[in-house]
């Protein structure tokens, strides 16, 4: 009598799909290094803000720092601390932007159009 052979035969799809994660996965200097960057920027996210900019001061901000060779977001930390420092010694007047605020959760808005028009 003959001995049958099982043949272990893994449909193509199925290859695809492990070869993908293996690819995935990489190798374990890969892994080490990526660990390494999650890390980094997992450190930074206590200081880290969103903000949303109208698009011409955003334009700004970035061609500022571009010209002056500076990251972006140091420029914006040295104009909001500049900008809170005048707040405080009462040089700036918030309530002079105020506007009532369509927002349930606001009372008051900020309108900064008027100084993006004053050059």
């Amino acid at each position: 009598m003959t001995e049958a052979k099982r043949q272990t035969v893994i449909d193509p799809s199925v290859r695809d799909i492990m070869t993908r994660q293996d690819d995935k996965t990489g190798s374990k200097s890969d892994r080490v290094k990526k660990a390494k960057e999650r890390k980094k920027a997992a450190s930074r996210l206590p200081g880290r803000v969103n903000l949303d900019l109208p698009p011409a001061l955003k334009k700004k901000v970035f061609d500022l720092a571009d010209n002056e060779k500076i990251p972006a977001s140091q420029i914006v930390a040295l104009l909001l601390a500049d900008g809170l420092r005048r707040l405080e010694s009462g040089d700036l007047n918030i309530k002079d932007y105020r506007r009532p605020s369509t927002s349930p959760r606001y009372e008051y808005t900020l309108d900064i159009s008027s100084l993006e028009n004053s050059e």
